[in-house]
């Protein structure tokens, strides 16, 4: 055996080892790498996409930590891969000596055989000669050239094996918990890694993703389109053109129900007419209404929510300053001045000045209409209607009733739409037989004046309604039959406060008879209630009053059920009543009673101080609908710090539905949601969002709270 040989037989054995080696430490590394991609698995609790760049990033790390490991293992240098070959067959430490004889000198291409390295070599045959029992060659085997092989095939074998055990198992276990795992943490169904492209685009046509929303004002309204984007909430006019698109070519399941009374009323499903295929996806139509909405858009399993915000448009606010308030004039003669304010949200159309002349007493008058400065608008939110009346063109005589007020209309196409009125001035020419000697302060007209010109009024345009009752509908019949019926349940309203605050100083109508300034009259006053004597003034006027007031509940009755021909007759009784109250005396005070004047000197501290306050009053208990929301409100602030997305939808829906009958506590779920964008801690807006609810207001200089207004 020659030193070129040894030195073969090491170097093949040094590269075998150095070969295990980098097979471990790459085994290892991609290990490390895997199981750091499933504890991010476990811990988001959801399937992560194994794209092209996560592979990337993941080989990176585990041949990051595979040059790690290998570099602090070391480099397997050749006395390392001596001393191995000692271990499994020792020849007495010749073959290291060997090793380091001849790695210590520097290199040349021949190997120089000196008599220190030929000695050596001899030892190392005697003692593999010596370790071998039959005084042959080794376990390994004898290679080609007859040189014996100190360490075989076998021997490397089994340690690859030894150190390659380890790292194997850890691999495959960490490749069945990363394809098995998601099933037991999410419950989800895995996919293979590789499916076919029918699957992937199945499983994309069942996603719903990003979509566009974009609402169409009406045309009268003159307002452009607006486009909300991948929006969750939208706000639009009544009347409003909805449309949204998103992708995949099956067409989504649209539900449409309103939040108002949700409990009760059914959600509708949009037609397949509204909803369509188009190019890239599908588009889906509808109407917006005055109610808050909500759009769920469900394919499949999959579902998202829209949430329409809908708002009505307002009927035009009339402000009629000038003539500033009633008056009673000697002679109908002169100019007087007529300013109106006119404000509308989308638009003005019209606007103008209109004015009812009666003239004569009881069942025998005659009235007529006047338009005085109508003028065409073109579409102006605020404008100021001047014009100027003519009184002397009017012939007012004495005893005539004017009557005057500022309308104005806007675009809506609708044919029962109502206009938008201001508040009444009545004008009155005083008869002869009014004055007296009696000196008198100057004073408006009585309120029951105004009430007998609006009784006028209401019957002059009940008459109307009825001649014209052959050639109308029954719905539009009972529309402009109820506008009367309100109208008169408003003035009985009026005229049942002028008789009970002069009976009892109270103005309590509405509470103590039932009746409704917006609904139809529910009730009758007792006549019976006035217990003075039949000679006094206060009985001679509030009587007929009181009798004006079961009229017209009678007249209200028939307006709602459309028989206006049955109203008619009551109608008639009021307004005699009313002008039996005029007509009634009345009680002059020659000056203004003097006024009381309190000596504060002499009344300090002559009271008796009992030392016991008043027990604070118990919390109102809510109502049905109040503590249903209230609950639903704790609910979501439960949830606001473990699923942001559920506690926004939440709180979105629960401000929709309480916009219409809960305004201030919609504000202040708006202040939530506007918090909850942001982020931080909303434990203050969730408690002021409840004391909205139930009504508590915060003192300022103290930290109790109390019910009541703010």
């Amino acid at each position: 055996m020659t030193v070129a040989t040894v030195l073969m037989l090491v170097a093949r054995v040094r590269s075998a080892l150095s070969a295990i080696a980098w097979a471990r430490a790459v085994l290892i590394g991609v290990s490390a790498s895997g199981g750091a991609w499933v504890m991010m698995q476990i811990v988001l609790q959801r399937e992560l996409a194994l794209s092209v760049r996560s592979m990337a990033l993941a080989g990176a790390f585990a041949l990051v930590i595979a040059a790690g490991i290998r570099a602090q293992i070391g480099r397997i240098s050749p006395t390392r891969a001596a001393l191995w070959m000692e271990e499994r067959q020792p020849a007495g430490f010749a073959l290291v000596t060997l090793v380091e004889q001849v790695t210590a000198r520097p290199r040349s291409t021949d190997v120089v055989h000196t008599a220190d390295a030929a000695d050596t070599t001899s030892r190392l045959v005697r003692a593999l000669a010596a370790a071998t029992p039959s005084g042959g060659v080794p376990s390994g085997g004898v290679p080609s050239g007859g040189v014996p092989v100190i360490a075989g095939r076998d021997d490397l074998a089994r340690s690859a094996v030894r150190q390659l055990r380890g790292p194997v198992l850890f691999a495959v276990g960490l490749a069945l918990v990363a394809v098995g795992g998601p099933r037991v943490w999410t419950g989800a169904d895995v996919r293979p890694r590789r499916v076919s492209d029918d699957a992937i685009r199945g499983a994309r046509d069942l996603t719903i993703g990003p979509w566009r929303v974009r609402v169409v004002p009406p045309d009268y309204s003159g307002r452009m389109a607006t486009d909300y984007g991948d929006a969750a909430s939208v706000s639009a006019l009544s009347g409003s053109r909805l449309e949204v698109v998103g992708a995949g070519a099956r067409l989504p399941e649209i539900r449409m129900q309103s939040l108002v009374h949700s409990d009760t009323a059914p959600a509708v499903v949009l037609s397949p007419a509204d909803v369509r295929s188009v190019a890239d996806g599908w588009q889906a139509f509808t109407t917006t209404t005055a109610q808050p909405t909500e759009l769920r858009v469900m394919r499949g399993s999959e579902s998202r929510l829209l949430l329409v915000d809908g708002y009505a448009d307002s009927l035009p606010r009339v402000e009629l300053r000038l003539p500033v308030r009633d008056s009673v004039l000697r002679r109908a003669t002169g100019v007087l001045p007529l300013e109106a304010l006119l404000h509308d949200d989308i638009g003005l159309a019209s606007g103008a000045f209109e004015l009812i002349v009666s003239t004569g007493e009881g069942e025998q008058f005659t009235a007529r209409t006047v338009r005085v400065a109508a003028t065409r608008l073109n579409r102006t939110h605020d404008t100021t209607m001047r014009a100027s009346l003519n009184l002397d063109s009017m012939a007012l005589g004495p005893g005539d009733i004017m009557h005057m007020r500022a309308v104005a209309r806007d675009g809506h196409p609708s044919a029962s739409r109502e206009a938008g009125i201001s508040e009444t001035r009545s004008f009155r020419v005083a008869k002869a037989s009014e004055y007296d000697s009696v000196a008198v302060e100057a004073a408006p007209p009585p309120e029951f004046d105004k009430s007998l010109l609006s009784q006028r009024m209401l019957l002059l345009l009940t008459e109307k309604l009825e001649a014209r009752r052959p050639r109308l509908t029954r719905p539009v019949l009972l529309n402009e039959s109820g506008t009367l019926a309100r109208d008169q349940a408003r003035l009985r309203l009026a005229v049942g406060d002028i008789v009970f605050q002069r009976l009892g100083g109270e103005s309590d109508a509405a509470n103590v008879h039932g009746a409704d300034a917006t609904g139809p009259p529910t009730g009758k006053a007792d006549i019976g209630m006035l217990e003075e004597g039949d000679d006094s003034p206060v009985i001679a006027i509030n009587r007929p009053l009181l009798e004006a007031y079961n009229a017209m509940w009678d007249a209200g009755r028939a307006l709602e059920q459309g028989d206006t021909k049955g109203a008619i007759p009551h109608m008639r009784i009021a307004l005699a009543a009313i002008e039996r109250s005029r007509a009634a005396s009345r009680l002059y005070l020659r000056g203004k009673p003097p006024t009381v004047i309190v000596d504060v000197a002499r009344v300090r501290l002559v009271g008796r101080d009992t030392g016991v306050t008043n027990a604070r009053s118990p919390r109102t208990r809510l109502s049905a609908v109040s503590a249903l929301r209230e609950a639903r409100l704790l609910a979501a602030a439960a949830t606001a710090g473990v699923d942001v997305a559920m506690t926004r939808d939440s709180l979105a829906v629960l401000r929709l539905e309480s916009v219409a009958d809960a305004p201030d506590f919609a504000r202040a779920l708006a202040a939530v949601l506007a918090h909850l964008t942001r982020g931080g801690d909303l434990t203050d807006d969730f408690s002021r969002a409840r004391r909205t609810l139930g009504g508590l207001v915060r003192v300022p200089s103290g930290d109790w709270s109390r019910v009541g207004p703010p």
